[in-house]
């Protein structure tokens, strides 16, 4: 019921839901697609960047090792104060640069002097097995991971068997100045990671770009990622109005739909009620062709006594009697209007009036409706029992459409009890409950079991010459007024009808 009031008030919850949600992940990926492609190119961008301040500041690495180089070529004896003096100088403006050193390469012995510290040159003895690969000639450079983490060092060979070293903060080499907490970035350099910045881990997507530095003597490999979280790609303060409008959007368009299908929905029904009152009534014309010899022996009677009274009538005008005159004249009154009655009824029957439900005795629609069939049946030898309760009260019918259903039944019994012996149809009318019962049955051979749950389906018929559409019809008849109609075996076929009932009489 609550559905039903729904579809009625045009809301369709689940499927507007349903709508709203396809097309807000629709809306909801474009966004999403576009963001993600605005940020794309600030990855681009700061990957740029990061790629001009990485070959600056390379490129300043190798101007010092050429002034160093310089320096250190005129200064044979160390240590000397003309290298710490460029040295401190060096490491004070470019704070990355965390050790300036000299390397001298003995019989036997490394020795290293370690410039621009504030105290002064220090000696360090090394260790003498030091890898010169890439070192063969004057000038040769070679860069190399640091044995401290986060740090790489640029080796010059200035003079035979004299070394410069560069060590090279890679934390401070990387650092842009500004936040970019969304962005992740790793220097690494001969596969050796020497620096590692996570931008986050709980995003939803990432993406990464990658570049060689163009530098020979520092051959630095940097990776620049991104991730993108849900909130990013989909920012609420976007995302919540959109939603909204979506879902008024939404609205909108299923009211229509509704509205549309409503409409094509009732003219539906309007041609269908047509269509049915079209059919109904040929029923109702052909019922009266089958009964018109039992209805022509109906008027019959009532046209033969009219006919004998009025020879009577004009035998006393001739005698001058007027009372046999008064009397035939109103014996002929009765017996016309008892004709005028019988054919104001198939009038009635097979009149294409539309459906009135309406409050009426039951017991009179009853009966007038098998005063039509009495004679065809009594003509065809066929025992018709009739039996009424007194309680039977009114009900709230369309009387043509119940007398047509009442026909139909009491038809379909003639025609299955017309090869028997002692045919008989009976007709029972009883109050139980809040309803009426209206039993049609008849001693016929009954129904095929096969078929029971078939009958009531549009064209299944078991006769020859049936189109199969009067039970349904009698049965979207009745539910027109509420009521409804079972068959079933019981020595012969038994049809039962159901209808609510209006007040006592």
């Amino acid at each position: 019921m609550a559905l039903r009031q729904l579809k009625q008030a045009g809301v369709f919850p689940l499927r507007a839901l349903a709508v709203w949600l396809l097309m807000s992940l629709a809306v909801m990926g474009l966004l999403g697609a576009y963001q993600y492609t605005s940020d794309l190119s600030d990855l681009s961008e700061r990957t740029r960047s990061m790629e001009m301040l990485l070959a600056e500041r390379l490129a300043q690495h190798d101007a010092h090792l050429s002034g160093l180089g310089a320096v250190v070529r005129m200064s044979p004896d160390e240590p000397s104060p003309s290298i710490q003096g460029l040295a401190e100088n060096i490491i004070t403006r470019y704070p990355r640069i965390t050790d300036i050193a000299t390397i001298s390469i003995g019989s036997g012995t490394v020795r290293a002097v370690s410039y621009g510290r504030a105290m002064g040159p220090e000696i360090i003895d090394l260790q003498p097995i030091l890898d010169l690969t890439g070192l063969e000639k004057t000038g040769d450079t070679s860069a190399r991971p640091a044995t401290t983490p986060h740090a790489y060092e640029i080796f010059k060979l200035v003079a035979p068997k004299r070394l410069l070293r560069l060590r090279i903060d890679t934390d401070a080499l990387l650092d842009m100045g500004d936040e970019g907490a969304q962005y992740s970035s790793m220097l690494s350099l001969n596969h050796t990671v020497l620096f590692e910045k996570n931008g986050g881990t709980d995003a939803l997507l990432t993406a990464s770009n990658t570049l060689d530095t163009s530098n020979h003597s520092q051959p630095l490999h940097l990776m620049v990622s991104r991730g993108f979280r849900l909130n990013e790609l989909c920012p609420p303060q976007l995302a919540f109005p959109l939603l909204a409008g979506l879902a008024a959007i939404t609205w909108l368009i299923m009211r229509y739909r509704h509205a549309s299908r409503e409409r094509q929905s009732q003219e539906r029904r309007a041609m269908l009620f047509e269509q049915e009152a079209k059919l109904a009534q040929a029923g109702r014309v052909n019922a009266i062709g089958e009964m018109a010899s039992g209805i022509a022996h109906e008027l019959a009677q009532p046209i033969a006594a009219i006919l004998s009274q009025s020879q009577a009538a004009k035998r006393a005008l001739a005698i001058k009697r007027p009372d046999i005159l008064e009397s035939a004249i109103d014996a002929n009154i009765r017996d016309a209007r008892r004709a005028g009655d019988i054919l104001s009824r198939m009038r009635a029957y097979v009149s294409g009036a539309p459906a009135r439900i309406e409050e009426i005795s039951l017991t009179e629609a009853i009966t007038d409706a098998l005063r039509l069939v009495e004679a065809d049946l009594a003509q065809r030898g066929i025992a018709l029992a009739v039996t009424m309760s007194d309680n039977v009260g009114t009900g709230h019918v369309d009387v043509i459409s119940f007398q047509q259903v009442l026909h139909n039944l009491v038809r379909n019994a003639a025609d299955a009890v017309a090869d028997r012996q002692n045919p008989n149809i009976t007709v029972d009318v009883l109050r139980q409950g809040n309803e009426v019962l209206i039993v049609v049955a008849d001693n016929g051979p009954g129904i095929e079991p096969s078929s029971l749950d078939r009958i009531f389906d549009p064209f299944f018929t078991t006769k020859t010459e049936g189109m199969g559409l009067g039970l349904p019809l009698s049965a979207r008849l009745l539910e027109k007024m509420n009521g409804s109609i079972e068959a079933c075996n019981d020595g012969g076929a038994r049809f039962t009808i159901h209808l609510p009932t209006g007040m006592l009489p």
